[in-house]
């Protein structure tokens, strides 16, 4: 709507309301993956029992989501069709390895979240398309989790730095990791090289730094009137290492 808003061009003839086509909403968990249609709200998000267990990071990430008139409007598929870097909803998804389910023309197709996002408010959908669903792997129960949205002021803020963690577990082990930041490149990025160094080990401080390290490289930040491009560069390997320590409840400080 605010592009429409401030849109002069005429391009734009027709817009077409999807909110009360039921199937398009819902969510669900059974057979080790959990659905999220593509019209789930924010509040939904939110206040859903069944996403609560299969993966409280969503809930997280929903208690810091604009204000309650938005999360009543705002859609799962809606923040992620936008494409723009500091989308909320798209970390959080995206360290659960979530893939995006589209219908159109030419039938149905699936992309996984990180190949849909192909640059600054640009995405894989073509023309004709519409997403119907967005799904993930359940992470289970021995998982760990955690997100941080750095933001100027507590409510109602563009993200300065996202950062999104979830770990399987098999005891001490990391089995499996999912990482992302969020406004810091074109996009919201997964850290592939920061994961690999987590999974087949146990987290330490001195571990958690050099993935800390493996996340910051990977971002591109720029400068903006939020904040520096330098300051977010920083806040990539801060954010990242912090919220694995205190996941896996060992101290941040790797000297302690």
């Amino acid at each position: 709507m605010p592009d429409l808003r401030h849109d002069h061009s005429g391009k734009i003839q027709i817009v077409i309301d999807l909110m009360r086509i039921k199937t398009l909403g819902g969510i669900s968990a059974s057979g080790g993956t959990v659905k999220l249609g593509a019209l789930v709200t924010v509040t939904d998000l939110l206040e859903n029992k069944k996403l609560a267990r299969e993966a409280p990071i969503l809930r997280d990430m929903a208690v810091k989501f604009a204000g309650p008139i938005i999360r009543n409007r705002a859609t799962v598929a809606g923040n992620i069709i936008d494409g723009g870097p500091a989308a909320d909803i798209v970390p959080p998804l995206l360290a659960l390895k979530a893939s995006v389910k589209m219908t159109g023309p030419k039938g149905r197709r699936t992309v996984s979240l990180d190949k849909f996002l192909t640059g600054y408010r640009q995405t894989a959908i073509k023309v004709g398309e519409i997403i119907t669903e967005i799904v993930f792997p359940s992470p289970g129960k021995n998982h760990l989790h955690g997100y941080y949205k750095l933001a100027r002021r507590n409510a109602m803020a563009i993200t300065v730095v996202g950062a999104a963690i979830v770990l399987k577990m098999k005891g001490k082990t990391c089995q499996d990791a999912g990482i992302s930041l969020g406004s810091v490149a074109p996009t919201p990025i997964r850290c592939y090289e920061a994961e690999k160094l987590l999974i087949g080990n146990k987290i330490t401080p001195d571990l958690a730094q050099n993935v800390a390290e493996a996340c910051a490289a990977v971002a591109t930040p720029i400068d903006d009137i939020r904040a520096s491009g330098e300051y977010r560069k920083l806040m990539c390997e801060v954010l990242p290492r912090r919220l694995i320590c205190q996941a896996a409840g060992i101290s941040i400080d790797p000297t302690s």
